[in-house]
């Protein structure tokens, strides 16, 4: 969805406000869009910045480290190229101040002060990328390892590093502010996301219902990432309120972060473990403090997104390896080296699975976008995006599609539809694109005049909502 925004897809031209990605990138992607149109920039320049943070790992690696661990950091970073095959934004800006974390930590350990200064640097790029995944990354490696090393050259660097991030944000902020229409959108955007990504709010309470005047259609709609009419802004804020007074138990709360994860879950349990088995106390603290501020987000924002928690356990396990002393035991190097070659082999598969799946569905993509005329612009179900868009970096939807869900109330949508509606099902002109499966639980709430079905076999049904 940013691509599609950044290259025009979604608005006609290419776009600076990139929604979760800082304007300074999104200004520059407009430059480079606008002059070589047919160059799918914003994917080239996210490949570029993951391998810039691959890079400066191994660079680090191989200057500072010797003999097994050299060779055991190598191959543990190796695994990194694996989220190559899954290029996403939030996974860039992670591995960026994950890569800020070890070029200072061999920078305060070595006093390389141009290393030091190429680690501001990612953590900057990090932060523009997106600044969650820097938040959600950074600090908690500071605290308990950067800092420890040199206190005031370790401030000193997070100093300036803050101080670009800072103006930066600024900047992203007066960017939305002076553009009318952006900024209702950015303020929008923000309310729906503490709704919908909130577990504390029980859309059915009585006291809900009753204060905002919701029907069944509006609490049935939001369920599934649909906005009436009646959850303007303001009632979405209010919404947000009640999510603030009621909370859910702590362990529904991780569960409702990890559920997707088990894998990544797992990894982290053995870790603590085993850091607290072999006295590696600031793993051990490191693990807890990340689980913390993920609980604490979750239980007064929002859910945090899985893609947090890789880059995390990357530099955890990173640190872990490190921290041993592999010259003095043969069997924990031959251990370690196994496990990383494990790791890659297991890596290496799944890339070849996803690389099945990902042509798989482009196939069907192609079968289904065959059925469509070429000429309409359709509109798309939230919860069924993805029977339309593959994770492919480099490929652009072969139809015209305005997209809801957190796309709901985008600037483009509002300006070029005359009857524009945050309720998908209400713009009655536009043909309406749902899977069998939500047509069929929801289509009591659904007016538009053409509606095409996907089936389970991927045809396309069309038929009419109500009228």
């Amino acid at each position: 969805m940013m691509k599609l925004i950044a290259n025009g897809y979604l608005t006609g031209e290419p776009e600076s406000h990139l929604v979760f990605i800082n304007v300074i990138i999104g200004s520059l992607l407009k430059i480079l869009y606008t002059s070589i149109s047919n160059i799918e920039w914003y994917s080239l320049i996210q490949t570029v910045l993951f391998v810039l943070a691959f890079f400066s790992n191994l660079y680090c690696i191989i200057k500072y480290e010797e003999k097994d661990k050299r060779f055991i950091l190598v191959l543990l970073n190796l695994s990194l190229l694996y989220f190559l095959s899954r290029l996403q934004f939030s996974y860039v800006s992670g591995f960026l101040a994950i890569s800020a974390v070890i070029a200072q930590l061999y920078g305060l350990a070595e006093n390389n002060r141009k290393l030091l200064a190429f680690s501001v640097l990612l953590m900057f790029l990090s932060a523009l990328v997106r600044f969650e995944m820097f938040f959600f990354t950074y600090p908690v490696f500071f605290v308990l390892f950067l800092f420890p090393l040199q206190q005031k050259l370790s401030v000193k660097v997070a100093f300036i590093g803050g101080i670009l991030i800072g103006v930066s944000f600024m900047i992203n902020q007066l960017s939305y502010k002076n553009n009318p229409a952006w900024n209702i959108y950015l303020s929008y955007n923000k309310a729906r996301g503490s709704v919908t990504n909130n577990p504390n709010i029980n859309i059915d309470d009585e006291n809900i219902i009753k204060d905002l005047q919701l029907n069944a259609e509006d609490r049935t709609l939001l369920k599934n990432y649909i906005f009436t009419e009646t959850l303007t802004e303001g009632n979405l804020k209010k919404l947000s309120s009640y999510g603030k007074e009621n909370h859910v138990a702590v362990h529904q709360i991780l569960m409702a972060v990890y559920s997707n994860v088990k894998a990544y879950s797992i990894v982290m349990m053995i870790l603590l473990i085993v850091s607290v088995a072999t006295r590696r106390f600031k793993i051990t603290a490191a693990v807890v403090l990340h689980i913390l501020m993920i609980y604490i987000t979750v239980r007064y924002s929002n859910i945090v997104q899985y893609r947090i928690l890789y880059p995390t356990l990357f530099c955890l396990l990173f640190l872990y390896f490190r921290s041993l002393n592999l010259n003095k035991s043969n069997a924990l190097s031959g251990s370690l080296i196994t496990l990383s070659s494990l790791l890659l082999l297991v890596q290496i598969w799944e890339i070849s699975k996803n690389t099945l799946l990902f042509n798989r569905k482009s196939g069907y993509i192609n079968k289904i976008e065959s059925q469509l005329p070429k000429n309409s612009t359709y509109l798309v179900d939230p919860t069924s995006n993805q029977y339309l868009i593959t994770r492919k970096a480099f490929e652009n939807p072969k139809r015209k599609y305005i997209f809801f869900g957190w796309l709901t109330n985008f600037p483009y949508g509002t300006k070029e539809q005359p009857d524009y509606n945050t309720n998908l099902y209400r713009m009655t002109e536009y043909p309406l694109i749902i899977s069998q499966k939500n047509y069929n639980r929801l289509k009591q709430f659904i007016f538009n005049k053409k509606i095409h079905i996907i089936t389970n076999n991927d045809m396309i049904i069309q038929t009419s909502g109500k009228q």
